[in-house]
């Protein structure tokens, strides 16, 4: 084989094409937003008019199911000198639960199952790998990355799902009801690079703080705006560089051929980071809505970690530590989707 690169997209990744060339891929004070959650939703009733009767429960938040599904445009990115994006259409689904704690206080939980699934493009950067001579190595030789150059590559398989549980009240008035919630969620997301799918893995466990404003637009036809604050608690990154395998590379005017044999996998923390998310749900009929959204995750960069390259060098094996670290990324999604609540 011939033509091995290094990817340096994503920081810490180290893919490489072996035949032709192209390769893939901060936290505001939560104690604040939750006290601030905490003292609305405890708020005297006096500041709300409660009204009785229909006039109330149709401003309230409605129990049952929401099912729906619909189109996103995706965008991940990491900014810098060698920026990069992922982008994808994708089909996205998702399923809401509501149920009533007390009638009588007004006090909900709402149980959240959403995913989204595309094929990406990937546009950034990729670098060959090269050998130096260095004493100090059984093979005379350590392994290096040379200049990047602009590369691209399409149709690898992305997707997450999130699940998330969250409590709430609904304070009414005669007009609006207004229900802050707060809750804990968590984000699970896989792609792939060069036909590999579930490459990268990320875990994102987060704790929402958001407010649903609601109105009657007619009978039994509420509409509803939402916002949303996500603080990140921790995320957990894994890059499967094992799952890559190996690769040839020929000799050059200043270094002998050699083979990359493999890199072990590699793993990142990370602690700073923050997500938003605004909604609006229009009533198309009384059970049918259209829900339009937009979510922006930003995630700070990762402490340093290490990975095991192998190569061999004139039938010489040697091994050599390579640090890496996940980037600073964010991730833009704009959708809508068409539900039915039964």
């Amino acid at each position: 084989m011939s033509g091995l690169v290094a990817l340096v997209n994503s920081g810490q990744n180290r893919a490489f094409d072996t035949g032709n060339g192209n390769c893939t891929e901060e936290q505001p004070n939560l104690m604040r937003a939750l006290l601030l959650t905490t003292v609305v939703t405890l708020m005297a009733p006096q500041a709300f008019a409660q009204t009785p009767g229909g006039a109330e429960s149709s401003v309230a938040t409605p129990t049952g199911a929401d099912l729906s599904a619909g189109v996103s445009s995706y965008t991940y990115r990491e900014p810098g000198n060698q920026a990069i994006e992922i982008h994808a259409p994708k089909f996205v689904a998702a399923f809401t639960g509501t149920f009533s704690l007390s009638k009588q206080h007004h006090v909900f939980v709402q149980g959240q199952f959403s995913g989204t699934t595309g094929n990406t493009t990937y546009n950034g950067w990729c670098s060959p790998f090269e050998i130096n001579p260095n004493s100090s190595s059984p093979n005379g030789y350590e392994l290096d990355i040379g200049d990047a150059s602009p590369c691209n590559e399409s149709g690898d398989r992305d997707w997450y799902v999130e699940g998330r549980a969250l409590v709430g009240k609904d304070l009414l008035g005669q007009r609006w009801g207004w229900s802050p919630f707060s809750g804990v969620g968590l984000r699970y997301l896989s792609n792939g690079t060069t036909g590999t799918p579930g490459y990268r893995t990320d875990q994102y466990l987060y704790i929402p703080v958001g407010l649903t404003a609601r109105t009657n637009l007619g009978a039994h036809r509420p509409l509803s705006l939402n916002v949303e604050f996500d603080a990140l608690l921790h995320g957990w990154q894994n890059t499967h560089d094992s799952m890559l395998g190996g690769g040839d590379v020929p000799a050059t005017a200043t270094a002998p051929p050699f083979t990359v044999d493999g890199f072990s996998d590699i793993s990142f923390s990370q602690s700073g980071g923050w997500a938003v998310r605004a909604s609006g749900k229009v009533p198309v009929t009384n059970v049918i809505f259209l829900e339009p959204y937009f979510i922006r995750w930003d995630v700070k960069s990762s402490p340093v970690n290490y990975e095991t390259a192998t190569f061999t060098v004139n039938g010489i094996t040697a091994q050599e530590q390579l640090g890496a670290y996940e980037p600073h990324n964010t991730t833009n999604e704009f959708g809508i989707r068409f539900g039915i609540h039964f």
